[in-house]
């Protein structure tokens, strides 16, 4: 992490913004020796903003997916008129067998 002072980020800014929107380097601006302010990137801050988000807002995001996906297997269920979906192993399974009979066939 790069600490400069005030006087040199002020001459220095375009650089520095530079330094730190492309090259991801993190910039911490001192006035007279004291860490006053930090530059980061926008994906550090990104990352931070989702990090202060609240554990509530986190549960209703949940909440929407899981209700979204109820949503769609209600409406695959009626689709399907009742009728369960395969059991997608055994599909794979006799995928893997045709294909397999489709190399074997070509030998």
């Amino acid at each position: 992490m790069t600490e400069v002072n005030v006087v040199q980020a002020r001459k220095e800014f375009a650089e520095l913004m530079a330094r730190v929107a492309y090259g991801e380097e993190r910039i911490i601006v001192e006035r007279r020796g004291k860490p006053m302010m930090a530059w980061i990137s926008m994906e550090d801050f990104e990352r931070l903003e989702a990090m202060q988000q609240p554990a509530s807002g986190r549960a209703v995001q949940r909440r929407i997916a899981l209700d979204q996906a109820k949503a769609v297997r209600q409406a695959i269920h009626q689709e399907r008129e009742g009728e369960p979906l395969p059991d997608s192993a055994e599909q794979l399974r006799q995928l893997r067998e045709a294909r397999i009979g489709e190399f074997s066939d070509l030998r």
